[in-house]
């Protein structure tokens, strides 16, 4: 019986532990097509909702969402390597072609 009850916690964890973070796709379309992340960040509100944008975004877009969010962070909010370097060497590039990418999938998957 004891191990029976071990087997059922086991697999009632299992998928949780295994599951990819598929981001909120409602979340993030909200965001996008209210044009969060189009423009530069002038305040905490803008920062938050920054921040909201980047845990929303499904996995395909997380990348250009993360880079847009970075442009408005501090440099040592900065996690990834890369991230950092394009805030220090290419921001304005890596940024128009982030938010392009982020228009071109709201307009695919959102609208």
């Amino acid at each position: 019986m004891r191990g029976l009850s071990l087997l059922l916690v086991l697999a009632l964890l299992l998928p949780a532990c295994s599951s990819e973070d598929k981001g909120d796709f409602v979340a993030f379309c909200e965001l996008a097509t209210e044009g969060v992340g189009m423009r530069p960040a002038n305040n905490e509100d803008d920062l938050a909702q920054l921040d909201a944008l980047e845990e929303a975004a499904p996995p395909e877009i997380r990348d250009a969402a993360t880079t847009v969010a970075n442009a408005s962070r501090e440099i040592e909010e900065i996690e990834s390597l890369r991230e950092l370097f394009r805030k220090a060497f290419a921001l304005e590039e890596a940024v128009a072609t982030a938010r392009q990418e982020i228009r071109t999938y709201t307009q695919h998957h959102c609208l």
